[in-house]
């Protein structure tokens, strides 16, 4: 069946680029059928619950990555509560619901929906399930609903899964328009019923046969002491087939005190001989059985990773096999006490299925051990199945190079791809008839984290946190492992030093006095240690009728901050209805610490409803620093009707423990409307007894400088920044590249000094403020800018418009007039003729003409801009990038560039546009394709982030690769030039939060992890992509096998915006990665404001001293003990002076060695550093100690240079 794709999500405007799709993490090896061997006679198990898909809303479980247009609140027609789905989906859009985890169809019998045709009826779609983006079965509307969907009622369409091949496991519900037509509605989607499984049953070949006895699979058995087995006994049916019988049968031994049994297990109890006996009905069945003096196996070992088999099948495995076999084997045993005997007979297979899926993403191999037995050599094959499918198989040979060794066991070790699903493992004879029984052990799946999962230290979740008295809290131990992971161990052991003040019972606390107690956590050789205070407060008002002075109202929309509706005290109260996140903003003049406050404390009212939801932030500016659900304050049931309640919220509630703040905002958690609120009574509790509170500490690390090692050098051009010209920064920093890019410099007239604004701002043409523009194209905003760069020494890398079109005049215009092309779902609020482009039911508007807005250009028109900017500086620019993010200007630039790009569109504008540049310039470098992010880097999108007909069409080569053949092809035809001098792609990360603003603990805790994304070959985030990035080695490895000799450059990325210390941190170590990994040239895209922590990001490597010093030369290797505690890297400048930074994202002070191995650091190095206090500056010196290392103590999120002295 054909892959199907949904279509991108592209938010270009904030520059945080998501995809629909989960970009076929599984597909290559998920191509599901029917697949059940004859001796496979057991089925996946039944369900007879139900998986609701949509009921008023979608399930939590799944999401919305549809492209057609949908509303998944419709409230005019519903079959039942108060939402459907109304969908309008014509030819090629379909609604598309992922699960974000696979499930097992053949658990439910049917999947149901009901549907309305709205007031034509007729409507048509197609039915479609998938795994991994693959269609699994497609069902046509016609067999549901042959007269179509009906007009003006409702009709229940059921689906009988198995019957329509929608078997084994699934993860995506699509329907799927058809031609033009009129919308209709959804609603009540859920699988319901049993399931049947991908299997059989446990009946006789011929329902004929009956039962002519029962026997034994072995003819005389020899036990260890201790050891354990299952006996073998079958049911021999009058048609000669046999099966396994286990229920029913009455067990017993001739002497028990050399054996016992237990529902045919037998345990060895001594040494000596003996007969066991079956009895099922009126038959019988004898094994002479001798139990020898035998020698434990080891103790089985403990891995990082799950058990598949280890004595038992794990709780998620079941055993689905149809040949003789036995899962309790005493006899022959690696580890523990038992493993699986199997004696294969022709193709008939063990059989054991696990009830969740096992991925490449999480587990890096499949182990297991095997054993001959007595006589070794056996053929069998091993398969890894998914749904009944096998994915992968295995001969013996395979899998024991010389085959199965007698009496010896032999490790199997089966890598898994990233993109490898599995959840079933068949081991089968390769060979006709019966062969001698082998054993099987310790079948497990490693992690991809095993290497990485050393524990390093015990940390506490909140190091410092303060109570009053009488108050409970909960702390919790965590494992920090040297891949950056925590876990919560079990088993840890709790103290309080001073237990009057504060006591401690498994993690949960207990203030009885005013004090401060150490409370300390213990597991295995680790310990932890927190403070925790109890203490006084005094109230600080915020709001009592009226905001205190220095208090102001920014709430985004208008609030009644006196209404007289209710008051707790007073008058009036703020009325708040809490719609749609809407939110009550409270910002101060002042910036307060956090240390010195214990929280906050108001009075809520519920007004006539109550049970409202809502949540409460605390804010640095434009900065979240922390949020909390108010739910938890709340009596049972939620917020009463009628009566007020008080809330008290800890800062520790919301993570925090230090930093500033100047405002709070409570906010609606839902987008459904909800019932009026009141709040009153707003104080800050100020802490009486602030600055008292310890830091607790960790173990020193170290850092280890290889000054042996091979030394890369850094391009200084890594460090620049983009121009943001709707805010452009007011740092004074001497940035050596500056880009012009951006949405808007795809259509900007160099000669008008006129920019379009896509669909960043309603596809307008807005002109440039220009004091004289009769002067133009002299003095325009783009000469201003190279000007600058130019007069401190910086690069321009100018981006020159491809797409054909630039604006037409000075005028101010726009690509969809509501006056020509009707009334849009969005307007610009300065410019009410200015639409989005989308009718008011979502649909995009087509055939609108692109000269409503701009006329067409070509590479004469890039090269005129050439020969202006030549004339004008005597040496022009040299750096130019062929336009912005291609592949999405069906979404950016719409208005005249409706289609999807394809791989030759955009190989051939390359063509055009690089050789003119190349003409006119010969010193010029060229960058392309200039690539929006991921999905960009392997696929059109034509192809919509998928494997499709345009890449199938190119040899199925990835599309970056496939640009790279292109140039590669053109400089060995055109003797010898190079079109495309960088490969210009750019990175966001896809996890929420880190390319913003926000500043509380998980998207700081996100904000660091997303740094590993860069380089680290086994790092997945938790966004979509669902693979390792290994961003730069990939992309080196892209250039290294296509193009050798092509440079990287990363000319759009960000971790992190406004004035937060995680963002600038962030900055600071993604600027020393790339300097480690060899980027070539870096722009930061996003506004840079000064005096900041991001300006001191650059600011660390481009005059670090304020007297103009930088960090020039080559990149060291250098190794941290806790690199996601303290980032460490070095650089050696050409004098030998070596500049390290550190990096302390860790929220209390590490204390760190600093040395070069075997080679002493000799003399006094000075330190420079930024924290969330301090902006960058001098931090005295520290000399080496006895051992030859520095000695150094990092402050909590901070940001610290040494310049080590040559000797």
């Amino acid at each position: 069946m054909a892959r199907i794709v949904p279509s991108q999500r592209e938010e270009t405007r904030m520059k945080i680029k998501k995809n629909a799709l989960l970009t076929g993490t599984m597909a290559a090896l998920l191509l599901l059928s029917p697949f059940s061997p004859a001796s496979v006679q057991k089925t996946y198990g039944e369900s007879t619950g139900k998986l609701v898909v949509y009921d008023d809303s979608l399930s939590g479980q799944f999401a919305d990555y549809g492209w057609a247009e949908s509303n998944l609140g419709e409230t005019g027609t519903v079959h039942s509560g108060d939402r459907s789905i109304k969908l309008d989906a014509d030819e090629g859009q379909a609604l598309y619901f992922y699960k974000d985890r696979v499930m097992n169809a053949g658990e439910y019998g049917s999947f149901s929906f009901w549907v309305h045709g709205g007031d034509s009826g007729g409507q048509k779609f197609k039915l479609t399930f998938s795994l991994g983006g693959q269609a699994v079965a497609e069902i046509d509307s016609s067999k549901l609903l042959p007269q179509g969907v009906p007009q003006g009622e409702w009709k229940q369409v059921v689906v009988p899964l198995e019957a329509n091949g929608v078997r084994g496991i699934i993860d995506g519900i699509w329907v799927w328009g058809s031609g033009s037509q009129e919308p209709f509605y959804i609603d009540d989607m859920l699988f319901s019923g049993s399931g049947s499984g991908t299997g059989g049953s446990n009946d006789p070949q011929s329902p004929e046969a009956t039962l002519a006895g029962i026997s034994f699979g072995d003819n005389q058995w020899v036990l260890k002491t201790g050891g354990l087995r299952s006996a073998p006994l079958n049911a021999v049916w009058s048609d000669g087939t046999t099966n396994p019988l286990r229920e029913g049968v009455v067990w017993s031994l001739d002497d028990e005190s050399v054996a016992s049994v237990s529902n045919g297990l037998v345990t060895g109890l001594k040494a000596g001989t003996t007969v066991l006996r079956a009895a099922f009905g009126d038959f019988r069945a004898e094994l002479p059985l001798t139990v020898v003096e035998g020698q434990p196996a080891p103790p089985i070992e403990e891995i990082v990773g799950e058990y598949l088999y280890d004595d038992a099948l794990a709780s998620f495995v079941s055993d689905y096999s149809g040949v003789a076999h036995d899962l309790n084997d005493g006899e022959v045993v690696h580890t523990g006490v038992s493993s699986i005997r199997i004696e294969p007979n022709g193709d008939s297979a063990a059989y054991f299925y696990s009830g969740r899926p096992i991925t490449g993403k999480e587990y890096e191999k499949l182990r297991l051990w095997i054993n001959g037995g007595e006589a070794g050599g056996q053929e069998i094959t091993l398969k890894l199945t998914a749904g009944g499918q096998p994915v992968a198989e295995f001969n013996a040979e395979e899998l024991v190079p010389g085959g199965l060794p007698a009496g010896e066991w032999a490790q199997v070790e089966l890598p898994l791809t990233a993109s490898q699903l599995f959840d079933g493992i068949l081991i089968a004879g390769a060979a006709s008839g019966a062969q001698p029984a082998f054993y099987v052990d310790d079948i497990a799946i490693i992690s991809k984290k095993a290497a990485q999962a050393r524990i390093v230290e015990l940390r506490i979740d909140k190091p410092r946190s303060v109570l009053l008295p009488g108050e409970t809290g909960q702390l919790q131990a965590e494992t920090y492992f040297a891949g950056g992971d925590t876990g919560v161990p079990s088993g840890v052991k709790w103290s309080s030093d001073k237990p009057d003040i504060v006591s401690v019972d498994s993690g949960e606390l207990t203030a009885s006095a005013i004090g401060i107690a150490k409370i300390t956590a213990e597991y295995k050789e680790f310990r932890a240690e927190a403070y925790v205070q109890v203490t006084e407060t005094a109230s600080e008002l915020v709001y009592e009728d009226s905001l205190t002075d220095g208090y102001r109202n920014f709430s985004w929309h208008d609030k009644d901050f006196a209404n007289r509706e209710q008051a707790h005290s007073g008058a009036v109260s703020i009325k708040f209805e809490p719609d749609g996140w809407d939110g009550v903003w409270i910002s101060g003049d002042k910036k307060l610490r956090v240390e010195q406050y214990y929280g906050f404390r108001f009075w809520i009212h519920g007004g006539t409803t109550g049970a409202q939801k809502l949540l409460f932030h605390v804010y640095d500016g434009q900065s979240g620093l922390g949020a909390v659900d108010l739910s938890r304050y709340f009596p049972e049931g939620g917020l009463k009707p009628g009566v007020w309640t008080p809330v008290t919220v800890n800062f520790a509630d919301l993570g925090l423990s230090d930093g500033q703040f100047d405002g709070i905002i409570f906010q609606a958690s839902t987008e459904d409307n909800q019932g009026t609120v009141y709040v009153d009574d707003i104080s800050l509790l100020r802490n009486l007894h602030a600055g008292e509170l310890p830091e607790p500490v960790l173990p020193a690390l170290g850092v280890t400088i290889d000054t042996s090692s091979d030394r890369k050098s850094v391009n200084p051009e890594i460090y620049g920044i983009n121009y943001d010209d709707m805010h452009p920064t007011e740092s004074t920093l001497s940035f050596p590249v500056q880009r012009w890019g951006g949405n808007q410099t795809t259509r900007y007239n160099w000669q008008l000094d006129t920019a379009n604004r896509a669909n960043d701002w309603y596809y307008i043409n807005y002109p440039y403020d220009n004091d004289n523009p009769g002067a133009l194209p002299n003095g325009s905003t783009s000469d201003l800018f190279i000007d600058g760069v130019r007069a401190k020494g910086g690069q321009v890398l100018l981006t020159v418009p491809t797409i054909g079109w630039t604006p037409k005049d000075r005028e101010i215009r726009s690509g969809f007039s509501v006056k020509k092309y009707g009334a849009q779902q969005s307007v610009a609020q300065e410019r009410p003729d200015a639409g989005n482009g989308l009718r008011p039911d979502g649909t995009p508007i087509t055939g609108n003409s692109p000269t409503d807005t701009s006329k067409p250009i070509g590479p004469e028109f890039v090269t005129g801009w050439m020969d202006h900017i030549k004339n004008r500086t005597g040496e022009g620019v040299h750096y130019y990038a062929l336009d912005n993010e291609p592949e999405i200007w069906n979404s950016t630039h719409r208005d005249v560039h409706p289609n999807p790009p394809t791989y030759d569109e955009i190989w051939n504008f390359t063509k055009k546009y690089g050789a003119a540049i190349k003409a006119k310039d010969s010193s010029a470098k060229v960058f392309g394709p200039v690539s929006w992010g991921w999905c960009a880097y392997f696929y059109s999108s034509a192809d919509v982030c998928a494997d499709g007909p345009d890449r199938q069409s190119h040899e199925g080569a990835p599309f970056l690769e496939w640009y790279l053949q292109q140039l590669a092809k053109y400089e060995k035809t055109s003797g010898g030039t190079r079109l495309v001098d960088y490969l210009d792609i750019h990175y966001y990360s896809q996890e929420d939060g880190v390319p913003t603003d926000e500043e509380g603990p998980t998207t700081v805790k996100r904000r660091f992890q997303a740094l590993k994304s860069l380089y680290d070959p086994n790092f997945i985030d938790q966004s979509w992509i669902q693979e390792p990035i290994n961003l730069i080695p990939r992309m080196k490895d892209i250039i290294d096998r296509n193009l050798p000799g092509m440079k990287l450059a990363l000319t759009e990325y960000n971790f992190g915006n406004g004035r937060g210390i995680s963002a600038g941190i962030a900055q600071a170590e993604a600027l020393a990665i790339f300097g480690r990994e060899g980027v070539d040239l870096a722009t930061r895209f996003g506004t840079l404001p000064a005096g900041t922590p991001l300006e001191d990001a650059f600011k660390l490597y481009l005059n670090y001293d304020g007297q103009g010093s930088k960090i020039e030369g080559t990149s060291v290797k250098t190794v941290s003990d806790l690199p996601d505690a303290v980032g460490a890297y070095t650089i050696e400048g050409s004098n030998g002076q070596l500049y390290v930074l550190l990096f302390n994202k860790d929220t209390v002070t590490r204390e760190v060695h600093v040395g070069t191995g075997d080679d002493a650091i000799a003399g006094a190095a000075s330190m420079y550093r930024f924290d969330a206090r301090q902006r960058l500056s001098p931090a005295g010196q520290v000399s080496a100690g006895e051992e030859g290392k520095l000695t150094v103590k990092l402050p909590s999120r901070s940001a610290t240079l040494l310049v080590v002295p040559t000797e």
